[in-house]
């Protein structure tokens, strides 16, 4: 096997580089090679003083372990023995199964964080709070209910009948995205040009949050008609009042 050459990078301690150690040189967790990952491990130790880096504790007790379990392996098996020796690498093997599982896990949960954090949802809200700031809409709750299931039963009708309903996560990034393609050509749109009414639910419900945050933080207007129709205004752009 050729030699690794080990980099400086930043371990979580001595079993991460163990773990790091052991997949990139390609060896069966059970069955270490103890002369060669010690050697590794030591050479990445050695690097570290060479560097007048502060080396923990727990990397040179894990050290003096790793050398432990070389010297018992090179030791000769006795002639005679009553029962079979256990081996001396069990220990370390255990412990090493035990953190990638650890850490296998950590990364699914990390992962689906992220994958959580760009689903669009709504805030829990006091109605008890009113707030004075934001722009003031001169419009009926009413009004924007109305509109919202104008919208919503003209995208019930546009789509066929015999369909496979699924479940579609919206995400915050995918709401900006898509209103933010409307304005690309005019600052003033009715909701019929907002919307091609072959969107999902779920894009309709996110988009209509997203306009009434704009309104709320002064990106976007709102212009009411005395023939009851909304059309929607941009106010600034990028997000700058």
């Amino acid at each position: 096997m050729d030699e690794y050459k080990v980099k400086l990078d930043i371990f979580e301690g001595p079993l991460d580089l163990l773990l790091h150690l052991i997949n990139e040189l390609e060896i069966d967790i059970h069955d270490i090679p103890m002369k060669i990952l010690t050697r590794q491990y030591m050479e990445y130790i050695a690097q570290m003083k060479e560097l007048e880096i502060n080396i923990a504790s727990e990397y040179l007790v894990m050290a003096s372990e790793l050398l432990k379990i070389k010297s018992r392996m090179l030791l000769p098996e006795p002639a005679y023995m009553e029962e079979e020796e256990s081996d001396p690498r069990e220990t370390l093997m255990e412990q090493l199964l035990e953190y990638q599982n650890y850490k296998h896990y950590a990364e699914q949960l990390e992962q689906l964080k992220q994958e959580n954090d760009k689903i669009f949802i709504k805030a829990p809200h006091d109605l008890q709070e009113q707030d004075t700031t934001g722009t003031e809409i001169e419009i009926s709750l009413s009004d924007l209910v109305s509109a919202y299931q104008k919208v919503c039963s003209r995208v019930t009708l546009e789509r066929p009948k015999n369909i496979t309903i699924q479940r579609e996560p919206v995400s915050m990034e995918d709401a900006e995205a898509f209103l933010s393609t409307r304005f690309n050509e005019k600052d003033t749109l009715t909701l019929d040009e907002i919307f091609t009414f072959h969107e999902s639910k779920q894009m309709v419900v996110a988009v209509f949050m997203t306009i009434l945050n704009h309104v709320k933080s002064g990106v976007l207007g709102i212009i009411m008609h005395t023939q009851g129709s909304l059309e929607i205004e941009r106010l600034s752009h990028d997000g700058e009042n």
